[in-house]
């Protein structure tokens, strides 16, 4: 059985992932810079909206019970520009990378959860799961 939903959300959650990983690539070359070009400045805010978009996608595709919480996005606020993080604090940078694991692990659960349910979902009959439904209704 092939459950929309949960096919909608691991292709908007694998999108986001990609994104994520991008960006967090963008943001690592750039602090290993001596300076830091318009161009550069340009690519991380252009990813940077993005991430939103697919965000926003992302929360609108979940359900309840994968409850997404702030951590997944304080990477993304915390980082206003690239020239600002030449000014940032050693332990605010320790932190913002540990955001980036525990936002990347957290994700990644996600998505094998997801996948775990499309494979179980695979395993039932349609037709039978249609006759099941067709007697619960009629019984209620």
């Amino acid at each position: 059985m092939i459950d929309k939903k949960t096919e909608s959300s691991i292709k908007a959650l694998k999108e986001f992932l990609e994104f994520w990983m991008k960006f967090h690539n963008i943001y690592n070359g750039t602090i290993s810079k001596e300076s830091i070009s318009k161009e550069d400045e340009d690519k991380f805010l252009q990813t940077k909206e993005q991430i939103r978009v697919k965000y926003e996608e992302v929360k609108s595709c979940l359900d309840d019970n994968y409850m997404l919480h702030s951590r997944l996005t304080d990477p993304v606020d915390d980082v206003l520009s690239l020239g600002g993080i030449r000014f940032m604090s050693e332990k605010n940078l320790k932190k913002l990378n540990e955001d980036w694991r525990d936002s990347y692990v957290f994700l990644n659960s996600i998505m094998e959860r997801l996948k775990s349910r499309k494979k179980r979902l695979g395993q039932f009959n349609p037709a039978r799961v249609f006759v099941k439904r067709f007697f619960e209704r009629r019984e209620a």
